[in-house]
């Protein structure tokens, strides 16, 4: 809903290059402290009013205040500091250190600029009543059931990466709230929808089955599921243990089985479609339980006649932190089952989102399987600089400035480069020591089956692959 509601100033593409947006252009000062925009005098929010340099300050300010507990919103904002309107369409904002991720969170809808008037009026509703200045308007969301958006027939500032300039084709778009896996899928059958985002792999088969329908698996860049190892407790607080954990999970059976071969199996931190992904990580830890077992044996960990391996009288435990979705329990069992024979005991803690958050980031883990959308892999920072590792953030491999600090530094450096030509290479040599210390066990890359009728076209998703682009779609009226 968001792509369709709302507009950015600037768009990404898959490649990493920033096209122009709400903002006709833009400029960034040497220190990369200041960033300048020059905005487009032609645009109007859903309620009639004037898009311009207000609306920016005030729907970034809205995003910094806490009161309005906007989690996601606030920390893509990073060093964001003050705002200066220079006149109506131009607007100057400063950062409090460079902060090469800037241009890539004004290109998300999270940062989108929002109608000021509606945010006066609204207050804390105005999440019920969004207004941007997108090419659907917002209607109406009944709670538990359905949101609905419509066409905007004021719509004449398209970006360049969709064909339709204008207003869409489409009067209205109605997203139905269908939780389970199951029933999504029954009522694309059943024709109660047209198309169904996120579709479950084990129904991938019997979709494709239907007669005029297209089941397309789009890939969602960023850091794939990856179970994060936890370096500072034992028995992962080892090298090679770590290690041989890595090679005695076979990572395509586990796709094969649990996904149904419909995700790609991933190979490092960061997804293979992801810009900025390092091929080089593909050699890391093939499938090898016997090198896993040998790893073992060399550390102390012995095979006694009970079937468990033991090192001074220590049993080789490990516990593995799960929700209940995105096929977590799945993993839990299928890697339980892998690492019995070689003598490893594995607990899975199914729990709660909270207590499963507070588990990753006290530290209570040995293993947890994590992954972040992104468009880059600049999103590498996030994950793995030690910076993140404590409590409130998503560092889960636990490892403090001590703990290989080439990586602070790489990331460091690689924070300040505008120019994916400076930062890959960084990023590249980030994925290599994180992989050769075993930092996390990548197991899958991220994806979005989405199953549409044939009546159904110009579907397409923004440089992070998870979100919709609705400018260019269209519907058929059935023959029938």
């Amino acid at each position: 809903m968001t792509n369709g509601v709302f507009d950015t100033l600037v768009h990404k593409t898959a490649e990493g290059d920033y096209l122009p947006g709400l903002a006709e252009s833009f400029c960034i000062s040497d220190d990369q402290c200041c960033y300048t925009f020059h905005l487009r005098r032609d645009v109007l929010f859903h309620d009639g009013t004037p898009f311009n340099a207000q609306a920016v300050m005030a729907s970034l300010e809205r995003a910094r205040d806490p009161a309005n507990k906007s989690q996601l919103a606030g920390s893509l904002l990073g060093s964001y500091q003050t705002c200066r309107i220079v006149h109506d369409h131009c607007i100057e904002i400063t950062l409090e250190q460079p902060y090469a991720l800037f241009l890539d969170a004004l290109s998300q809808a999270w940062l989108a600029p929002m109608s000021v008037k509606a945010m006066q009026e609204n207050g804390p509703g105005f999440i019920r009543h969004p207004v941007g200045t997108g090419p659907f308007c917002f209607d109406r969301w009944v709670a538990g059931d359905c949101l609905v958006i419509r066409r905007n027939p004021a719509y004449a500032w398209a970006p360049s990466l969709v064909a339709n300039k204008g207003a869409p084709v489409v009067d209205e778009i109605v997203f139905k709230f269908i939780p389970d896996d199951k029933k999504r899928s029954e009522a694309f059958i059943n024709n109660e929808v047209d198309l169904i985002f996120f579709a479950n792999p084990e129904d991938a088969a019997t979709l494709r089955g239907q007669d005029n329908t297209t089941v397309t698996v789009w890939p969602i860049r960023g850091i794939p599921v990856s179970l994060m190892l936890n370096i500072q407790r034992a028995p992962t607080n080892n090298l090679a243990v770590r290690q041989a954990l890595s090679y005695a999970i076979d990572r395509d059976a586990l796709v094969a089985e649990v996904l149904k071969g419909e995700f790609s199996r991933a190979y490092g931190p960061v997804s293979q479609a992801t810009l900025g992904y390092n091929p080089e990580v593909q050699t890391f830890y093939p499938y090898n339980p016997d090198l896993a077992a040998e790893l073992l044996e060399q550390q102390g960990w012995k095979l006694a006649d009970d079937g468990k391996r033991y090192c001074n009288g220590i049993p080789l435990h490990v516990v593995f932190y799960a929700l209940p979705v995105n096929f977590y329990p799945e993993f839990g069992a299928f890697i339980k089952r892998q690492l019995a024979p070689l003598g490893i005991t594995v607990d899975v803690e199914l729990c709660s989102p909270p207590a499963w958050i507070q588990a990753g980031m006290q530290g209570l883990h040995n293993m947890i399987p994590q992954g972040k959308y992104a468009s880059s892999s600049q999103l590498l920072g996030f994950v793995y600089h030690s910076r993140h590792s404590g409590m409130g953030g998503y560092g889960w491999s636990k490892r403090g400035p001590d703990d290989y600090p080439e990586i602070d530094s790489l990331i460091d450096r690689a924070e300040t480069c505008l120019n994916k030509a400076e930062y890959i290479p960084l990023f590249n040599q980030v994925q290599q020591i994180v992989m050769q210390e075993a930092l996390a066990i990548p197991l899958h890359c991220n994806a979005n089956i989405v199953a549409a009728r044939n009546t159904v076209s110009g579907i397409q998703f923004d440089a992070i692959g998870a979100y919709p682009l609705f400018h260019d779609t269209d519907i058929q009226k059935s023959e029938t």
